[in-house]
């Protein structure tokens, strides 16, 4: 699947495995959240930047939600784990996959009980069941490569169950924009025309509304 327009390329960005050598050293040397969050903006932001993002994952599932009935979730890119634990400790069954061995180990060391880990790209995570949510928070326009890309999507799109919801993180923009050597952000319709031919029903584009971010989450439901 291509965008329409004219997407701005890059002379140099990171290849797959590259990009998993990147994120792995960064996970090592930077802080707890500014390693998977906005590096520039030190811990302090982050923190607040997290709580937010996490507020609208609450929203965006919250009337899913059942006392008795927590739900399975897949944080999809997870870093260090700060949003697994969060949504573990509002009771969720948490799983949450990275490619990075740093973030992971860390993880499992800082796990709340209810939330488990492992070392996975997102095209290849194959658990035995499905999940009530899948949800990736400013994972996938790190992901530079178009085909491994589109098959992280529909590989994230079909470990929904039917009536679930997938939220992806990304900017909402006309046209793919390739912003550095490891970020390039994809046109909301791509996201829109490949999710929708999956069987899911688009929720919209909701904005992080945090300073002049312009990311925010593509919500989906299945419904086939």
């Amino acid at each position: 699947m291509t965008a329409t327009g004219a997407p701005q390329s890059s002379p140099s960005v990171l290849g797959t495995d590259e990009a998993i050598g990147f994120w792995d050293a960064r996970h090592r040397r930077a802080g707890a959240l500014s390693s998977g969050g906005d590096i520039g903006d030190g811990e302090v932001v982050n923190a607040v930047f997290y709580a937010l993002r996490l507020g609208r994952i609450i929203d965006l599932i919250g009337d899913m939600t059942e006392p008795a009935s927590p739900l399975r979730v897949l944080d999809a890119g997870c870093g260090k784990g700060w949003f697994s634990r969060s949504l573990a400790t509002c009771g969720h069954r948490v799983d949450g996959i990275d490619t990075s061995e740093h973030a992971i180990q860390e993880c499992r060391r800082q796990a709340v009980g209810r939330d488990t880990y492992a070392v996975s790209r997102l095209d290849a995570w194959a658990p035995p069941y499905l999940y009530d949510v899948v949800v990736s928070v400013d994972v996938l326009f790190h992901v530079m490569d178009d085909e491994v890309w589109e098959a992280s999507v529909v590989n994230l799109a079909s470990l929904v169950r039917w009536g679930g919801r997938l939220l992806l993180a990304d900017h909402d923009g006309d046209v793919d924009r390739v912003h550095g050597a490891y970020q390039k952000t994809r046109a909301g319709h791509r996201y829109r025309d490949l999710v929708s031919s999956l069987g899911f029903r688009s929720d919209g584009f909701d904005p992080y509304r945090f300073r002049r971010h312009p990311g925010g989450f593509h919500a989906f439901t299945r419904v086939a």
